[in-house]
């Protein structure tokens, strides 16, 4: 199992790049600005006398947009942004906000306050260097539109009124894109915190697994020798005996020569590959005949198998050894739970929910306590005592489904039982 489980270890998770996450806000924020200019050139011409150079304001917005079009598409074919690009995207930002200034009324239009908006978002997502370039990058373009000539805008008769307003909008949409792009950025940014956590965590318990994997392999090749002995010496202590001492002695014969297969399991070559590859096969009866298998010489449970008509011949697409291999542990932890019960339940049953197969193992085991429950599935992490388990059983089946796509879920109560639930996407 040891072996297997270093076979079966998933890549280390994908962990997006800040600098991803950050244009990939940047982009989405540059489609709110484009579409606030066009309404904002759109309503103004109906407030000024003299007439607006319409045709070239929305022609810096749709320069803009195409821009940010080639960014996305960029993004989406895989393209890998650096600081540098999220900088530059943010510099394009800056000159079209100049422009659209410089033919709207320069130092008199109020909107020249939405500089403050990139000044913060370079600081929040930009290394220092970038950050003050691009500060001083608005600043020049700032200072410049209050020394260049430009046409006045003269407004209607209410012009005082207009121009206070267009000030408080001109701050209100500074203030909504900040706080936006702060609260969002913050939270993409926890989340990648916390999926480099797990890849961590993923890489560590890799390493621990490979070492383990390496001990049992050793151990595998030392136990083969014992085992072909005890197996012959059980074979002619049978043929001394009669009645149950012989019977007895044919299952330590049985029981010897099952442990030497899965031992050759463990150590048999897989082509070279070092993973198991998945491939697609009907779910219920690779089920039943790990089921099955579980139950051949073990006292104990037997589990109640039950296939939902619909889930009969589903199929999924999973690395078939390590799902029987998931499920054996999955039975293991389920008839430990039960021990000392008076009345042992082990119940299995196959779902198809949606486009989805859902297996669920229950138990009216003695349950987790709920300060546990969020540690189960870890590796290396158990509640059982010292010398019962490795803790990872459970971390082993994770695998084989998140690989997949797929997920495993528990739910469990001190006293009152378990329950495991492997979702596998159909094919």
């Amino acid at each position: 199992m040891c072996d297997m489980a270093v076979r079966q270890i998933a890549p280390m998770t994908s962990v997006e790049s800040a600098a991803r996450i950050n244009l990939r806000w940047i982009v989405r924020l540059r489609w709110g600005a484009v579409a606030g200019q066009v309404m904002a050139i759109l309503i103004a011409g109906q407030l000024v006398r003299i007439p607006l150079p319409i045709a070239a304001l929305l022609s810096v917005c749709a320069a803009l947009a195409l821009a940010n079009l080639a960014v996305q598409t960029w993004l989406h074919r895989g393209g890998r942004p650096t600081d540098r690009a999220c900088a530059l995207n943010l510099l394009a930002d800056v000159a079209a906000l100049t422009a659209l200034l410089a033919l709207s009324g320069g130092r008199e239009n109020p909107f020249s306050v939405l500089y403050l908006v990139h000044i913060t978002i370079a600081a929040v997502i930009l290394p220092a260097r970038w950050s003050i370039a691009l500060a001083l990058a608005s600043v020049i373009a700032f200072s410049t539109l209050q020394i260049i000539p430009s046409h006045e805008i003269t407004l209607e008769a209410e012009a005082p009124l207009l121009h206070l307003r267009g000030r408080w909008i001109a701050f209100v949409v500074a203030a909504a894109f900040i706080s936006t792009f702060s609260l969002r950025m913050s939270a993409s940014l926890r989340r990648r915190g916390e999926e480099l956590d797990r890849a961590r965590s993923d890489a560590e318990a890799a390493e621990r697994l490979a070492a383990l994997g390496t001990l049992a392999a050793g151990t595998a090749h030392e136990l083969n020798t014992p085992l072909a002995t005890i197996q012959i010496l059980a074979g002619e202590l049978a043929a001394q005996l009669e009645g149950d001492r012989r019977s007895e002695a044919e299952e330590v014969r049985r029981q010897v020569k099952r442990c030497k297969e899965i031992i050759s399991t463990m150590l048999a070559p897989r082509g070279g590959a070092d993973v198991e590859e998945p491939k697609e096969f009907e779910v219920a009866p690779v089920l039943q005949a790990a089921v099955r298998r579980w139950q051949e010489g073990r006292p104990g449970p037997r589990p109640e198998l039950a296939v939902d008509p619909a889930a009969v011949r589903a199929r999924a697409r999973l690395p078939v050894r390590a799902f029987e291999q998931a499920i054996a542990n999955l039975l293991d932890n389920a008839a430990e739970a039960t021990e000392g019960r008076a009345a042992r339940e082990v119940r299995v049953s196959l779902q198809r929910v949606r486009d989805e197969l859902q297996l669920t193992i229950v138990d009216n085991g003695v349950g987790v306590p709920e300060p546990l429950l969020r540690r189960i599935g870890e590796p290396f992490f158990t509640t059982k005592e010292p010398g019962r388990g490795t803790g990872l059983g459970l971390y082993l089946a994770r695998h084989v489904v998140e690989r997949q796509g797929g997920e495993m879920r528990i739910d469990s109560a001190e006293g009152q039982g378990t329950s495991v639930t492997l979702t596998m996407p159909e094919v």
